[in-house]
């Protein structure tokens, strides 16, 4: 999370008290419209303790690695 204030405090100007509160709003919101499932991802994944690219495939184009082709053989 701390990167995530970095990055506020020096692209949109705020002080390290206004981006630490402007994430907190930002994850209360997002949060109100996730399943309850989710919400300890989002946690996970803005402290940098879940990665989302293996959900994504390798990024090779292989055939049957990308969401769509996970999702149609759940079908």
């Amino acid at each position: 999370m701390q990167e995530l204030i970095k990055e506020l405090v020096e692209k949109a100007g705020l002080s390290e008290a206004s981006a630490e509160k402007a994430i907190e709003t930002m994850l209360t919101f997002i949060k109100s419209k996730l399943p309850p499932m989710f919400s300890d991802k989002l946690e996970d994944l803005i402290q940098g303790k879940f990665d989302l690219s293996g959900m994504f495939g390798s990024g090779d184009d292989t055939p049957g690695d990308s969401p769509i082709d996970k999702l149609k053989g759940l079908f």
